[in-house]
Parts: structure tokens; C-alpha cells; sequence
């Protein structure tokens, strides 16, 4: 059979605080997961910028070779900076190479991946998700953000706005919700955002699972990372000098976010079938303990201080190993080991390894000069 793989990525999950959720019951499509599969800890890069990260884990290749640096780049003009793009990518994404290979190849709100690239499949750019405008006026896509532009407008319709959700939907996070005073809490408007576009992304994808012919789909999930920035300090154990109502208000955020997120891997899980090979992983952790730093300056990208140097990976499927772990994974070893799930050649001047560790029986590897080199 011809594989399929299926790359699920939870920016800034970390085990440190899956494995008590496991042990507790309360994710239980991932511990089936675990036990079907291989896992181990994920490597990060310095600094712990999330753009920089995912192309690294994209193309295999550190962020002088690829040329994604940081949140931001330059306008066009010279005269301003804007969120960054794609185009200062210099090299093939695993997406591209696959396009090449003549695989259905799909790619969901990876960060960055605007505008668009026209790869075999479908390519939804991270712009796709937000929200700027209040609901009662026009959400005008940017363009660039589907591709293909015929489905723009499929797409556009499975946007889900912040102002959509309901008191039933916030109260898994907040049980507490009907006794916050919204004025003297600014943190909540952020849960319905971060739902919203989260919803948004799983929507595209599972979409595409259900509906579309599929070799490899690639769905990239930013959830986690904002509710651990905006919601870890409230995480228990209670901190000292922490405001004891504000943390019985919250303190339930980041557990909730972590079982939605099992809740929507189960159904890729279903939609991807038992035949598929499924990959989950992170491009950094987040410290939920004594770790957790006092407190954040006020310089930018100073919110990586939270971060912590190890992100998770779990891969089950055919040919794979079960209930193992695994030891001394990078992300940068994510790219060359799809590769080698496809039994394609891993490019030299790629800076990871395939992960040979996870097979259940040997796996020869080929190589070639540059994937750069392949028209």
C-alpha cells in the first residue's frame, strides 16, 4: 500500500503536562496514540521563535539555510515591518518536494506559509484563521490565502468568528464564567479568539481528510501556544503572590485547551484511518513548573523566555514501532524522516537525520546532493 502520512503540529506542547492529563484519563486519544506508536522529546532551536521553527522542521534545515528568522519582516517599500512570509523562504518545504514527487500533498495554516504556494493539493496560508474585523462587517480574505483560488470562497465559508461562541462553549474553560466581571478581566476575550481561529483550522482540515485524495496533509495548530502564554501563570499549583480569585478563575485554561486539542486529534485520528501514518509534535515546550519565569519584559519576543528547549513527537502507523521511546530527536530530523517514510532520498545539505529508530524493522536510506537541485 501506498503510505499516507498525516503531520499534526501542536506549537508548544509539552509532556510535562500531557503525562498527568494521561494519567488522569483526560486524553485519552493521545495515550491510545502513545501506545500504538513511538515518542520522545523534540529538540528545539535558539531562539525558540515559532516561525523560525516550524520552516526549520519544514525543510529540515537551520534558519541561515532557509532564511525564516523571526516574527517580522521588512516591507515591501522598506518603510514599515510586517508579520513575516513566505517569501523569504530559500529553500523547498517537505510540501514542495512531495509536489514534485507527484503526491497529493495538503497544507494547513503553517506558520508562515503566506501567500499560498501552488503545491499539488491544497495550500491555506496561516492568514487564513483571523479574525480583524467585527462580525457585522465584511471578513474579506487576503488574497493569496487558498490555493487553489477555486476553492477561496469553500474555505471562506468554514471561518468561525469569535463573537460566534456561546456560554456553553467557554464554560469547559471557565467554569467560573458566569461570576467574572468581563471589565475587570481582560484575559477573557482572548479564549473566544483563540477558539475561534483554532476551530477555523480544524475545520479546513478535517475537510480536507474527508473530502480530498491525500498522500501527506499537514495541519499546523498555534492554540496551545497562546493559551500557555496568556494562561500558564494561573496553572496549579498556585503561585506565590498570585491573586487567589484570578486563579480560581482560570486555573482550569490550560488543562481545558490540552483536552480540546485530544478531542479534535481523535477525529483525525478517525478521518486519517488505521492504514495512515500520523506524526504529532511541537516545536518547543512551555514551563508548567517551578521553571516558569517571574516575569516577562516588555521587549519583543521576550514571551520565549517561557519556553522551554524540549517539544513533543509521537509518530504511530504502519511499519512503527509500538509503546517505544525514543532518544535525541532535533526537529530537524522531522523532514528527513518523512522522507524516508516515502522512501525518498534525504537531501545532504539538510543539517537533521532520519529518525530511523521508529521502524520495526530495518530501513535503508538513500541520499542526494540538494533537493535544490531537482527541477
Amino acid at each position: 500500500m501506498k503510505r499516507k502520512l498525516l503531520v499534526i503540529g501542536w506549537d508548544s506542547a509539552d509532556w510535562k503536562v500531557i503525562n498527568p492529563l494521561i494519567d488522569q484519563g483526560l486524553m485519552p486519544n493521545l495515550e491510545k496514540m502513545i501506545n500504538e506508536g513511538v515518542i520522545g522529546n523534540l529538540a528545539t532551536l535558539k531562539p525558540a521563535l515559532s516561525p523560525m521553527l516550524w520552516t526549520s522542521i519544514a525543510t529540515g534545515k537551520r534558519p541561515f539555510k532557509h532564511g525564516i528568522i523571526g516574527f517580522t519582516e521588512a516591507s515591501e517599500d522598506g518603510k514599515s515591518v510586517k508579520p513575516v512570509t513566505v517569501r523569504h523562504r530559500k529553500c523547498k518545504a517537505i510540501w514542495n518536494i512531495l509536489t514534485q514527487e507527484k503526491l497529493k500533498t495538503h497544507v494547513v495554516a503553517w506558520w508562515p506559509s503566506h501567500p499560498a504556494e501552488h503545491i499539488n493539493g491544497v495550500c491555506i496560508s496561516n492568514f487564513y484563521q483571523r479574525a480583524e474585523r467585527p462580525i457585522d462587517e465584511p471578513w474579506v480574505m487576503k488574497p493569496g490565502t487558498v490555493h487553489p483560488e477555486s476553492m477561496r470562497e469553500l474555505f471562506a465559508s468554514m471561518r468561525i468568528h469569535p463573537t460566534e461562541f456561546t456560554k456553553e462553549h467557554i464554560v469547559p474553560f471557565l467554569p467560573e464564567f458566569g461570576k467574572i466581571d468581563e471589565a475587570k478581566v481582560k484575559p477573557l476575550n482572548s479564549i473566544t479568539k483563540i477558539l475561534a481561529d483554532c476551530a477555523t483550522v480544524h475545520a479546513a482540515g478535517t475537510y480536507i481528510l474527508e473530502n480530498e485524495e491525500w498522500d501527506f496533509t499537514g495541519v499546523y495548530y498555534d492554540a496551545i501556544d497562546h493559551f500557555n502564554h496568556g494562561f500558564m501563570q494561573y496553572h496549579p499549583p498556585m503561585r506565590e503572590g498570585m491573586n487567589p480569585e484570578a486563579f480560581n478563575y482560570f486555573k482550569n485554561v490550560v488543562t481545558s485547551a490540552y483536552r480540546f486539542h485530544d478531542m479534535m486529534l481523535g477525529r483525525m485520528l478517525k478521518l486519517a484511518g488505521d492504514d495512515a501514518t500520523v506524526m504529532l509534535l511541537s516545536d518547543h515546550g512551555f514551563h508548567p513548573d517551578h521553571l516558569r519565569p517571574d516575569y516577562i519584559t516588555a521587549e519583543p519576543a521576550s514571551p520565549a523566555a517561557e519556553h522551554s528547549p524540549y517539544g513533543i513527537f509521537c509518530i504511530k502507523g504502519p511499519d512503527i514501532k509500538k509503546d517505544e521511546i525514543i532518544y535525541g530527536a532535533s526537529l530537524l530530523d522531522i523532514t528527513p524522516t518523512i522522507l524516508s517514510l516515502f522512501d525518498l532520498p534525504i537531501g545532504a545539505d539538510m543539517d537533521g537525520k532520519p529518525l530511523l529508530e521508529i521502524y520495526s524493522s530495518p530501513k535503508e536510506v538513500k541520499t542526494i546532493e540538494s533537493w535544490e537541485n531537482v527541477e
